[in-house]
């Protein structure tokens, strides 16, 4: 994990929150971790595999998420504003009358 978080190449900013701000010191205190470390502790590791998959499905089922409130986000505001343009124009038939079936024409003088 160490070797991604470094590479996210995470900085400080001005609004950092506490746990950013821990986030960093961690990033800070394993990326000082060699390649060689990492590589022996997944070849050696009868669990690595298996953290591999778990991190996968995790990052997948956040990604999910996100996007399913996107989605939800985006047709509430389809359906919000279909429904806005569906009552202005029956308002303004409502104050103009009904419209009439036939077209009429408008001279200009």
């Amino acid at each position: 994990m160490s070797k991604v978080l470094e590479k996210l190449q995470l900085d400080s900013t001005p609004i950092n929150t506490k746990g950013y701000e821990t986030l960093l010191k961690l990033v800070e205190n394993t990326s000082r971790d060699s390649f060689d470390l990492n590589y022996g502790l997944f070849m050696y590791n009868v669990n690595a595999m298996e953290q591999l998959e778990r991190m996968d499905f995790a990052f997948e089922s956040l990604k999910k998420k996100l996007f399913g409130s996107l989605h939800g986000v985006l047709r509430k505001e389809l359906f919000e504003n279909s429904e806005k343009l569906k009552a202005l124009k029956e308002k303004s038939v409502k104050q103009n009358g009904a419209l009439s079936s036939h077209r009429e024409t408008v001279k200009i003088r």
